[in-house]
């Protein structure tokens, strides 16, 4: 929102893009707690988000998604209060962005779009790949809480091509071709 409370809007800065789609293969999305799902046209049934969808919430406050529409075709060419992409795996959402070249919304709106911003990247640093990895601090704190219901301790961080281990705040080396077994007996929480 603006600094006076009125949202921004952004309109759709190539009417071309604006081309007519299958209205009933585009997708809604609701959450509940952590989760989310999708619907689409007058379907009954609901569908679990496991890709990388593009998204635009609409003025109304509702979210449409699809895997391959561009944002006008969702948006039908209309003003929108945010555009983007988002990434979900099993019903969870891993990361968004306001990566939308025909809305082109700025990351200090993000809020707009209605989607939890501890999860948001601005679209350069989804370019740079930043979406991708996982702060130290956030593998530290995990490693350090002592959680039994989890790994116990153990994580696991992929890092420029090596599998390091994390266990009981030691880091140490760890490639799982030469240690299958080993491997294959560690519990890990991804």
């Amino acid at each position: 929102m603006a600094s006076n409370g009125i949202p921004k809007i952004y309109p759709n800065l190539n009417p071309a893009a604006a081309i007519p789609v299958e209205r009933d293969r585009i997708f809604r999305l609701r959450s509940f707690a952590d989760n989310y799902r999708m619907s689409r046209g007058k379907e009954h049934g609901q569908y679990v988000p496991n890709s990388r969808y593009v998204f635009v919430t609409l003025m109304s406050g509702e979210m449409l998604l699809h895997p391959s529409y561009r944002h006008p075709a969702l948006a039908e060419g209309k003003p929108v209060l945010y555009a983007g992409e988002a990434s979900f795996n099993n019903g969870r959402l891993d990361w968004w962005s306001n990566g939308s070249g025909n809305y082109r919304p700025d990351p200090g709106h993000a809020a707009q779009a209605s989607l939890p911003m501890d999860q948001f990247y601005p679209y350069e640093d989804i370019l740079k790949g930043l979406h991708k990895r996982q702060p130290v601090s956030h593998v530290l704190a995990a490693a350090s809480s002592g959680n039994s219901a989890g790994a116990v301790g153990v994580q696991a961080k992929f890092a420029a091509g090596r599998l390091q281990i994390l266990n009981q705040g030691a880091l140490t080396p760890f490639h799982p071709t030469h240690c299958r077994s080993q491997f294959q007996s560690l519990k890990l929480k991804f």
